[in-house]
């Protein structure tokens, strides 16, 4: 798996950038739950459990969706990471594939979004998917900022998309078209599942 040349991240020489194992589950559960708790972006009533993890990754990779970590290279353990998923579950958005990036607290602030974004991006265009949509909240407008600084489009606002904790929340969309994707005469289109072991 390739590393961008483009980021900035300070002590870069401490982190490496991997497909997601299933040894990282536990600290994907810690970032996961800490997301929930700190309302950052996650819009859960509840935290989860590893059960919840494990069939989430089970679900990445027979699926055929990536799903990656930026690790300290002293502990091997993830302090952030990101994953692509369907938009619909219907043959006909296939090309589509929607982005989620979670990072840990302790390490927010330093650049590990825009590495997360665009190891992504060239994964997307990689697996052949056409359209690259992120979710986000009016209210984070850090999200916002990275996503715009990667050309994602704005395409349109969802108001009342969420209720949480007593609070109508509402919803932007973002969508990234990738231009080296072609389709020609393909009747049902499928992308390329993820290199796991790359």
């Amino acid at each position: 798996m390739s590393n961008s040349k483009k980021t900035t991240i300070p002590l870069v020489d401490n982190y490496t950038i991997r497909a997601v194992k299933e040894q990282d589950l536990p600290f994907i559960l810690d970032i996961f739950n800490e997301c929930i708790l700190d309302h950052s972006t996650l819009l859960y009533y509840e935290t989860v459990n590893l059960d919840y993890i494990q069939k989430w990754y089970q679900a990445c990779r027979s699926s055929g969706y990536a799903a990656i970590a930026i690790v300290d290279k002293t502990t091997d353990h993830p302090i952030a990471y990101a994953y692509l998923s369907p938009t619909h579950p219907f043959p006909a958005f296939s090309l589509s594939t929607m982005l989620a990036i979670y990072i840990s607290s302790g390490h927010r602030r330093r650049g590990l979004g825009r590495v997360l974004v665009s190891e992504l991006l060239k994964i997307a265009t990689q697996q052949k998917f056409k359209n690259v949509v992120v979710y986000i909240s009016t209210a984070n407008t850090a999200s916002i900022k990275l996503f715009e600084s990667f050309q994602f489009k704005y395409v349109g606002k969802m108001d009342y998309w969420a209720y949480n904790f007593g609070n109508f929340i509402d919803g932007l969309t973002y969508q990234y078209i990738i231009p080296e994707t072609q389709v020609s005469g393909q009747e049902r289109p499928t992308f390329e599942p993820f290199s796991w072991e790359s």
